[in-house]
C-alpha cells in the first residue's frame, strides 16, 4: 500500500504496515511487552534495502512525523516504538557478504545475533558478538556490544570497518575511521542505535570459530553464595584473555525444578583444554558442593546456544521486565557482595536476576575517549533484571530493582547503553561519561535539527569542545 498524504511527499516503499492492518498488532511490539503494550504507531515501514530507508526517512520529514528506528526490537524500555510514529524497521535486511581471504563480513542491519553466527560458522567464522540470539546486530554493536569474544578482541564495535547510514535527509553516508566521516565513525562505536541516522550495513572483522572448553558451574542457595561472587570475581580479575565468563544469580525463590537450572551459576568459554581449564577453577570448585560440574569441549556454535541455553528465562511469549546495569569500576567489596546476596536471599520475586560480566582483556585495549564507549577501565559490567506475570505486581518488581540499583551505587557507575534505564536521571553522564560532549557535536554536525529523537536520545550540541 502507499502514503501519499501531500502530493510533495515521496511515497513509502517496502512491506507497510498501518493500525487495523493485519500483523499491525504484533509489529507495534518490541520485546518487553510491558513496556510496549501501549504505545501505537501510525505506521511501521519494513525496509527491505537501503532505498526504503531513505524513503521513510524523507516521508517522515515532509509529513512531521517522529521517527523511531528498530532492527532487532530489543529495546528494553521500548524507546524503538511508540504512539504516533512511524517505525522505521530494519530487520527484513538480511543479506550478508563474507570475505574470508580479508577476514571482513558486510552484514545488513537486520541481521540478529544468531542469524549472523550460523551464516559465518557455515564457512568457519565467527563474529565479536553478544549472548543473546535474537538481539539485533546493529543494535548490539552501536551500544558497544559485550560478548564472549571481548576478552580476547574487544567490544562488538571494536570490530567495526565501514558502516552506511542513512543521515536525517535521507542521504547515504559511508563512514570509516579515516574517512571524511570518521567522527561519526567514531560516534557509532557505543553512541547508541538510532541517535546519528539509520544504519543500514556495516562490515566488520571475522574470525575463525575453533572449538572452546564450555563450562557451567553451579550451586543450590544452600551454599556459600558470598564466597561463591567473591571467588569467581576475583579468579577474573587475574584470568588471562583465554577465559569469559557470566556470574548468573537468581532469586532464593527462583523455581530451580520449572526451569531446570541452578540459581547461582558461573558460566563461560576457555580456549584451552578442558583439563587445563579443570585445574584452573579448582578455586570454584571447591567452593561448596557444587551441584554441576560441566567442564567440556564443544563446538563453537554450540557454546554460543550453551550462553542462550542458560541465560535466558521467559516465562511468557509476551514478557514484561525492568532491567537496569551498572560499571563496577573496581571489585565489590565484602559489604556490596553481602547486599547482592541479602537482597536476593529477602526478596519474593522469584525472578530477581543480577548477571555480572568478566570485562579486561583486550576490551580494555582502548582508551576511553578511543570510541564513544567510554567505561573500559571497568572490571565487570552488572545487569540487574526482574520479570513479572501480573501488571499489578509491576511497581513492586521494579522498585525492588531500583532498590538494589541505588544501594550498589557506592561501589559503581554510571550503565550500558544497550541495558537501558528511563529512572536514570541524569542519563547522558550513565551512559557515555566522559565523551558526551562530543557525541553531542557529533549529533549536531549531522542531525542539527534532532530529527532522529526519542527518550534518552543524545541532544545535538553546536560548538565543539577541547577535544578537537
Amino acid at each position: 500500500m502507499e502514503h501519499h498524504e501531500r502530493t510533495a511527499c515521496p511515497k513509502l516503499t517496502g512491506r507497510i504496515v498501518s493500525p487495523g492492518e493485519p500483523g499491525y498488532s504484533e509489529a507495534r511490539l518490541d520485546s518487553n511487552f510491558y513496556y510496549s503494550k501501549d504505545k501505537f504507531p501510525n505506521v511501521i515501514v519494513y525496509c527491505q534495502d537501503t532505498h526504503d530507508v531513505q524513503n521513510a526517512v524523507r516521508w517522515a520529514r515532509c509529513q512531521e512525523v517522529p521517527i523511531r528506528v528498530r532492527s532487532g526490537g530489543h529495546h528494553h524500555e521500548a524507546f524503538s516504538t511508540g504512539t504516533g510514529v512511524i517505525v522505521i524497521d530494519v530487520s527484513e535486511m538480511k543479506q550478508v557478504h563474507i570475505n574470508k581471504s580479508k577476514g571482513i563480513a558486510t552484514v545488513q542491519a537486520g541481521n540478529t545475533g544468531q542469524e549472523l553466527y550460523s551464516k559465518l560458522y557455515e564457512s568457519g567464522l565467527t563474529q565479536v558478538g553478544g549472548t543473546c540470539a535474537e538481539v539485533g546486530i546493529s543494535g548490539l554493536l552501536l551500544s558497544g556490544g559485550m560478548g564472549p569474544l571481548l576478552r580476547r578482541h574487544g567490544l562488538t564495535c571494536d570490530s567495526l570497518v565501514a558502516l552506511e547510514m542513512v543521515d536525517a535527509n535521507g542521504r547515504v553516508i559511508h563512514a570509516t575511521e579515516n574517512n571524511e566521516h570518521k567522527d561519526l565513525f567514531w560516534a557509532s562505536r557505543g553512541g547508541g542505535g538510532g541517535n546519528f541516522g539509520i544504519v543500514t550495513s556495516m562490515t566488520i572483522k571475522v574470525y575463525p570459530a575453533k572449538p572452546v572448553t564450555w563450562f557451567n558451574i553451579g550451586w543450590d542457595w544452600n551454599q556459600p553464595v558470598e564466597e561463591v561472587i567473591d571467588t569467581w570475581q576475583n579468579f577474573f580479575l587475574r584470568a588471562d584473555i583465554r577465559w569469559f565468563s557470566h556470574l548468573d544469580l537468581w532469586s532464593k525463590l527462583f523455581p530451580s525444578e520449572q526451569f531446570d537450572k541452578l540459581p547461582l551459576k558461573a558460566m563461560g568459554v576457555f580456549w584451552g583444554t578442558p583439563e587445563e581449564a579443570r585445574w584452573e577453577l579448582t578455586p570454584l570448585l571447591n567452593i561448596g558442593r557444587p551441584s554441576n560440574q560441566t567442564i567440556e569441549l564443544v563446538s563453537w556454535d554450540q557454546a554460543i546456544k550453551n550462553f542462550e541455553v542458560s541465560n535466558e528465562i521467559f516465562i511468557t511469549s509476551k514478557p514484561e521486565y525492568k532491567s537496569s546495569g551498572a560499571y563496577a569500576m573496581r571489585p565489590l567489596p565484602p559489604e556490596a557482595i553481602k547486599i547482592i546476596r541479602k537482597t536476593l536471599e529477602d526478596t519474593t520475586s522469584p525472578l530477581l536476576n543480577v548477571l555480572i560480566y568478566s570485562l579486561g582483556g583486550a576490551f580494555q585495549d582502548t582508551p576511553p575517549t578511543g570510541t564513544a564507549f567510554y567505561y573500559r577501565e571497568a572490571k565487570f559490567f552488572i545487569q540487574y533484571y526482574n520479570q513479572w506475570l501480573e501488571d499489578e505486581e509491576a511497581p513492586k518488581r521494579k522498585h525492588e530493582l531500583e532498590s538494589l540499583r541505588r544501594r550498589l551505587l557506592p561501589y559503581t557507575k554510571g550503565d550500558y547503553v544497550g541495558n537501558p534505564d528511563s529512572d536514570i536521571e541524569d542519563y547522558l553522564t550513565a551512559y557515555y561519561g566522559g565523551n558526551v560532549d562530543r557525541l553531542r557535536y557529533v549529533k549536531g554536525k549531522y542531525d542539527p535539527y534532532n530529527v532522529f529523537c526519542f527518550e534518552q536520545s543524545i541532544p545535538p550540541a553546536s560548538k565543539a569542545g577541547s577535544w578537537l
